[in-house]
């Protein structure tokens, strides 16, 4: 009887359960269903305020998808009865006097309903917060820093607010003050003065990154910009750098290429190969963090930095293209030349292309002089200023040196024998932009040559390139190695002379009261190093000294009268 009894409530509710007041017992699920919906029209009617100070938000309990959760209920109520050991459940089924069991059904809103809601109110509470920064107007100038102290902003925390909502449901009218956080981002009074000493160790640094020929400066109007405070670094600030220097960085492999009439060995096409490149930004980010906590706590100036890229060989190598022996670089230099007037940009890019892709026989001596040719008006190059009689004038050909000075560079890199070599009559200020004074070489029409010769035993081939917007120009050497090593080494500086006074010439064709500069002073120095060169087993094969002797330079101002 009993086993009787207790499956004719396989699918149904046990005896003895309610759900909201209606008997369940013995009924199926579907019944129970339809009986509860029936009651709808009891479901309540009341409205949701959401605010943060005289900020409201209303809607009604039907706009926000109000509705009772009867299916949970339902199954729940199923399982209640079933839950209890066997003995009891057959207690339930057989018994008048088994305990009750009674559930209620939540009356709940819909969710995604809830957060539009929560969303709309946002909108009207969110302030957002002004990061504090700084700003270095002027390189190398500590006066001319500013510290942005910023504002503090608040923010709308929704989940909090959305728990609070779930937490208050079932009351008649809710009316829920929104959960807000303080967003401290504003630097107060007595953090300024710590924030502007931090942003001041920045002031003439300068960190130069570098993947394969690329390059890229950051100075300290860029690192003082990308500070946080009171520590770290900004990534707002920083993500839009990252991302332009991914743009110059990143590239597809380039295949050597190479054509040349064998006759005459000019040229007509020469492309280096380069690797593929892609840069990893975050490590990048970890990377300049670590520079940046080097410059704040030691008194390092500058850094070179290799970037950190993932690179792609390209599939046709140089050697492939050639039976000179132009397999490889076999040296490399670099120059900058920021704050150029038009025209020396205009001649060092003509310099540089009058001897790009020249190719030395082996054991010959190359001359600059002769691979440039005549320097003049006549010959495509513009006024600009050169030293003539003991003056910085204007010339045909200022910008010229920029191109001799970088292949002398790429020379001693490459550990090749300079035959002339000429320091300038005084200290140029574009040669010391990323070189220490001294690693510079003059030329002029005549005997005021650079020259060296190709003992490498294969062709060399200079390959030259300009960048008239970065103002940076590379010469680089290709031809076979013979494992032969050069290094810089021993570079000394002494004999510091002032400056003279300003020189101040009345010019009339400037108007009156207006003053030009059209030269800068620089201090006289002596400087020396020595170039080392060793072959492929380590031992000296040469120990070049070179010497410079720069004459004190006065500043010359033209004045209007």
């Amino acid at each position: 009887m009993t086993i009787y009894m207790m499956a004719q409530y396989r699918d149904r509710f046990y005896p003895g359960i309610y759900i909201d007041g209606v008997a369940a017992g013995g009924k199926t699920k579907t019944q129970i269903k339809d009986e509860l919906l029936s009651k709808e029209n009891d479901a309540p009617s009341f409205s949701l305020t959401l605010s943060v100070d005289n900020i409201q938000v209303a809607s009604s309990a039907a706009q926000l998808g109000g509705h009772y959760d009867y299916d949970t209920t339902i199954e729940q109520a199923y399982n209640a009865g079933r839950n209890e050991p066997l003995l009891a459940q057959v207690w339930r089924v057989v018994s008048p006097w088994a305990q009750d069991i009674a559930l209620t059904t939540p009356y709940q809103l819909d969710d995604e309903m809830l957060k539009q809601q929560i969303d709309v109110l946002a909108a009207q509470v969110d302030v957002p917060a002004e990061q504090p920064s700084a700003v270095l107007k002027i390189s190398g100038v500590p006066g001319s820093l500013k510290i942005m102290p910023g504002t503090s902003g608040r923010e709308l925390n929704k989940a909090e607010t959305l728990q609070k909502i779930h937490e208050r449901v079932q009351q008649a009218d809710v009316h829920v003050p929104a959960v807000v956080a303080s967003i401290s981002a504003g630097l107060n009074p007595d953090q300024l003065e710590p924030a502007l000493e931090r942003a001041k160790k920045y002031v003439g640094k300068k960190v130069t990154l570098r993947a394969d020929n690329v390059f890229r400066e950051m100075n300290d109007q860029l690192l003082v910009n990308i500070l946080a405070f009171p520590n770290g670094i900004s990534d707002e600030h920083l993500q839009p750098v990252v991302e332009e220097l991914a743009k110059e960085v990143n590239r597809p492999p380039q295949d050597a290429e190479f054509e040349y009439d064998p006759q005459t060995l000019v040229v007509s096409k020469f492309s280096p190969p380069r690797k593929g490149l892609g840069l990893n930004g975050d490590e990048f980010k970890k990377q300049l963090a670590e520079i940046m906590n080097q410059f704040e706590t030691t008194d390092q100036k500058e850094k070179d930095v290799e970037l950190p890229v993932q690179e792609t060989e390209p599939y046709k190598t140089l050697a492939s293209t050639n039976d000179l022996g132009i397999k490889e670089r076999i040296g490399f230099g670099e120059s900058q030349y920021a704050h150029s007037i038009p025209n020396r940009i205009s001649n060092v890019a003509l310099t540089a292309s009058r001897i790009n892709n020249f190719l030395v026989k082996p054991g010959d001596e190359f001359s600059f002089n002769q691979a440039l040719g005549e320097v003049s008006a006549a010959t495509g190059f513009k006024p600009a200023y050169v030293i003539s009689g003991g003056r910085t004038v204007l010339g045909d050909g200022g910008g010229v040196c920029q191109v001799s000075t970088t292949l002398f560079r790429a020379l001693l890199n490459a550990g090749l024998p300079i035959t002339k070599r000429k320091a300038h009559s005084y200290r140029v200020s574009y040669y010391e932009l990323n070189a220490k004074p001294g690693i510079d070489a003059t030329v002029y029409a005549g005997d005021v040559d650079l020259r060296f010769k190709n003992d490498t035993g294969h062709y060399i081939l200079i390959h030259t390139q300009t960048d008239s917007k970065k103002l940076y120009m590379t010469v680089e050497l290709y031809g076979t190695s013979d494992g032969r090593t050069a290094e810089i080494v021993d570079h000394k500086v002494w004999d510091l002379r002032p400056a003279p006074p300003p020189l101040y010439v009345d010019d009339p064709s400037i108007p009156k009261g207006q003053v030009k500069q059209i030269d800068f002073a620089a201090s006289g120095i002596r400087a020396s190093f020595r170039n080392v060169v060793k072959d492929k087993d380590g031992n000296v094969i040469r120990d070049d000294l070179y010497q410079s002797n720069y004459v004190p330079w006065q500043a010359v101002y033209l004045r209007g009268v």
